[in-house]
């Protein structure tokens, strides 16, 4: 029998309709093939939109859309007429539908719930991010089983393969995990001075002094571990912006630190010897104040409501170049993803 010659572009087939043979190896195998390629574009689309900031929590109409495709696809594939009775090809593909299966209903359910509470604590967000990565790994190493059960199938059946370069939509799987790696790499460095600048702007808020102190110390810790752990951080295919805009970001959280918070706290430091002063005041009855009880707190009103002046300009310029610095960061993350990872 002559060989039916098949060009193979990982498992993206020539329509059924080339080949005379109806009932044949090829046919067989462009079946599954088909209906693996549908199920690949759909939950590539679904990874690439997690990719590109849509929080898991966002996506779950697409995710129990995504499941029931997959649950058809199985009921299908379970359907399709061995060659030969040779089942093994059959099976290859459908135990990886059945884990992809488990990936979407089981593990992406578990990262939609660590997603609820994962920018309370750098720990939850290493926590969830490690658990995508975890997921896209465990999807490659499944799919990892099917070339070599496709080509033993070949084989045995004497069609031909002709290997040729990945398809485009495994390229962009393979792109999506290693995009996905390095931003995670930059974020959670980026994330660990972001969560104790949050933490200090909170205990500003609360007037707590030595919370403020705590995550100061704690933000100016992280940040500069985090500007040498970048030196050590390689641009991405040659892109380097969003490496760039992490160093900028964690240099304005050093600032904050060495600099913004300590203008802060000083006016909270004023604002509690001036409540002293105003109870001290308003304790002693009208009839017995003298005046230079009168003079020491009027001019005690006069020096605080200037340092409430100073005090809200250099919050609102602080305030404004943070914003700008956060802006400039997730800016700059959206655009990487943009340029390296296709919206589907």
């Amino acid at each position: 029998m002559t060989p039916v010659h098949l060009l193979f572009i990982l498992l993206i087939c020539v329509p059924l309709a080339t080949f005379a043979q109806a009932d044949s190896p090829v046919a067989h195998m462009t079946e599954l093939t088909d209906r693996d390629e549908e199920l690949r574009q759909k939950y590539m689309s679904y990874m690439s939109e997690v990719a590109h900031g849509q929080r898991a929590r966002k996506m779950e109409k697409r995710r129990a859309e995504l499941i029931t495709t997959i649950q058809t696809v199985i009921r299908e594939g379970g359907r399709i007429r061995p060659y030969k009775g040779d089942i093994s090809l059959r099976n290859a593909y459908i135990e990886y539908w059945n884990i992809l299966l488990h990936v979407f209903k089981e593990d992406y359910h578990k990262i939609v719930d660590m997603d609820e509470v994962a920018e309370q604590s750098y720990d939850a967000m290493e926590a969830y991010l490690l658990a995508q990565e975890k997921v896209e790994q465990k999807l490659k190493d499944a799919y990892a089983k099917i070339p070599p059960a496709y080509q033993s199938f070949a084989a045995k059946h004497n069609v031909t393969l002709t290997e040729g370069n990945s398809s485009k939509l495994d390229r962009k799987l393979e792109q999506v995990g290693q995009v996905n790696q390095y931003v995670n790499k930059l974020f959670l460095i980026y994330f660990k001075s972001a969560v104790q600048e949050g933490t200090a702007l909170e205990a500003l808020k609360a007037n707590n002094l030595n919370g403020v102190e705590q995550a100061k110390n704690s933000m100016l810790k992280y940040a500069d571990e985090g500007l040498i752990r970048l030196d050590t951080v390689k641009q991405f295919k040659g892109d380097g912006a969003l490496l760039n805009a992490c160093r900028k970001v964690l240099e304005f959280h050093k600032a904050m630190a060495n600099e913004k918070i300590p203008m802060l706290t000083d006016f909270l430091i004023k604002a509690e010897e001036f409540e002293k002063i105003k109870k001290s005041f308003e304790s002693k009855p009208a009839n017995k104040r003298t005046q230079q009880d009168v003079d020491k707190y009027n001019k005690a009103v006069s020096d605080f409501n200037k340092d409430v002046a100073v005090y809200n300009k250099n919050s609102d310029q602080i305030f404004a170049s943070r914003n700008k610095a956060v802006t400039t960061w997730e800016q700059s993350k959206r655009g990487f993803m943009d340029r390296h990872i296709p919206h589907k």
